[in-house]
């Protein structure tokens, strides 16, 4: 006779998604033994009877009873049956009453945990429309993409590539990079990456200690400067367009072909001062090219091309330029940091995945590429016309463009009497990406805008877009 308290404490688990009989039945006896419900020498009911109470099929039973053996829960007596191991009163996971689940018990972290939690909040990753930096992914070739993964995929890249990554991808990259932005390097110093932050966090973790002053461009991008912050150091923003010396630091994150968001370059002068800061101080500069790609006219030459003396340190990423699921990047290293990087990159994570890598170097290869930057060049031209034509015939028309030409998206001045993160965060409930500029500009308090991407699908959305947009921004005017 099987006691009928079990039979009842059998039937109370749920079953998970597309879970079998048997392993629902294993996970009833787990739970059982584990809280103590079943004591050790305690007899399983056999295993014909128990399925004819639960209505089961016996080798239902039987497969669970395996189970329990094979993972020591169980075990079985020759001619007697099978019996509950016995375990340590102090090993069972009793449930206690005065436990609030809601209230776990304290966990230990680390200093670096605490840094990385005390962080403001980054904006979410999720796409919306209008919002800045997210390409306009139903514009990308994805066939010609099909075709190089496919021809990627072969037996020889299920291999491990080296740390440093795909020879063939870095030397793409070494032709890119000596055509479009002057730099002149080998492809041994070519690093793949995960993306812009990842080299960021590289940089940091090897080329700065806790509590040195690393100077960061105000605007600019907050995710590289929480990287930076969560490494420790003490991040001090700089204005580049403003004259004076730069402060001490060990080094300087910039963005000197085109400022994020602004897209301002940063003069010729300044950038020769930026480079002598580097050299007469013994520091760093980590040189971020965010979409220099889609710039008006012809990019300027990079620092890392006119900086004769490797203090520069070159970054950029394919995530703009082709799609941000793709997570490819790459540093351009002084040849004195490559074995360092290198050694540091096979002990951080080993490499990225070798399809996506020779897939991409293909893509670069046969042209595609190019081709897809030079026909999404005139769409952000022509998305920008289309937003500055909606704007002109609004009420934002009064505001101030503060945006050079080129790039993926535009910039609005708000007047300081409608703060910029409200309205956003008023926008985002409509379903719209646009995002605050004042969230670009650490210590740089009289900014205050919209940051107005351009990946919308068609014009009837950025009409409903613009629609939404003129609501929120007309109720935060009428309530002045």
């Amino acid at each position: 006779m099987i006691d009928p308290s079990l039979i009842q404490k059998l039937k109370t688990l749920p079953r998970e998604s597309g879970e079998s009989d048997y392993r629902l039945l294993f996970r009833h006896f787990q739970r059982l033994i584990l809280q103590g419900h079943l004591t050790g020498g305690s007899r399983l009911p056999a295993s014909r009877a128990l399925a004819a109470e639960l209505k089961i099929a016996r080798n239902t039973v039987k497969t669970a009873y395996e189970i329990l053996i094979a993972e020591g829960f169980v075990e079985t007596r020759v001619g007697a049956g099978s019996y509950v191991v016995d375990l340590s009163d102090k090993l069972l996971q009793k449930e206690v009453d005065s436990v609030d689940p809601k209230r776990p018990a304290p966990i230990h972290l680390t200093d670096y945990a605490k840094q990385l939690l005390a962080l403001p909040k980054l904006n979410p990753t999720n796409s919306l429309q209008l919002q800045p930096g997210v390409p306009l992914l139903q514009e990308f070739p994805l066939n010609q993409w099909k075709r190089s993964l496919n021809q990627a995929t072969v037996n020889s890249s299920l291999n491990a590539s080296p740390p440093a990554g795909e020879v063939r991808l870095r030397e793409q990259i070494r032709h890119l990079l000596l055509h479009t932005r002057g730099i002149e390097v080998t492809s041994e110093q070519i690093l793949i990456t995960s993306g812009s932050q990842q080299a960021a966090f590289m940089v940091a973790q090897l080329l700065t200690n806790v509590g040195e002053t690393v100077l960061v461009e105000t605007p600019g991008f907050p995710g590289t400067s929480g990287v930076l912050k969560a490494a420790g150091c003490q991040i001090k923003t700089v204005d580049l367009y403003k004259q004076g010396a730069l402060p001490d630091g060990r080094m300087i994150n910039i963005t000197p072909s085109r400022n994020f968001p602004l897209g301002h370059t940063l003069p010729l002068e300044r950038r020769l001062e930026v480079i002598h800061w580097a050299e007469t101080h013994n520091s760093w500069i980590l040189e971020d090219d965010y979409d220099s790609e889609f710039a008006a006219g012809r990019p300027v030459s990079a620092l890392f091309a006119i900086s004769k003396t490797e203090r520069v340190i070159y970054t950029g990423t394919f995530s703009r330029t082709m799609f941000p699921g793709l997570r490819l990047g790459y540093l351009v290293l002084p040849q004195t940091l490559v074995p360092l990087f290198t050694q540091a990159r096979r002990l951080f994570d080993g490499t990225l995945s070798v399809p996506a890598q020779i897939a991409t170097a293909i893509f670069i290869e046969r042209g595609y590429y190019s081709r897809h930057l030079k026909r999404m060049r005139e769409f952000y031209k022509q998305r920008q016309e289309e937003i500055l034509q909606f704007i002109s015939e609004s009420p934002l028309a009064e505001l101030p463009l503060l945006s050079d030409e080129g790039g993926m998206h535009i910039v609005l001045g708000l007047p300081q009497k409608i703060p910029d993160h409200e309205l956003v965060s008023r926008l985002a409930e409509a379903g719209l990406g646009i995002r605050a500029l004042s969230s670009y500009a650490l210590g740089h308090k009289e900014l205050n805008g919209l940051v107005i991407g351009c990946n919308y699908r068609n014009r009837p959305d950025l009409k409903r877009a613009f629609a939404l947009l003129r609501s929120c921004f007309d109720s935060f005017s009428l309530s002045d």
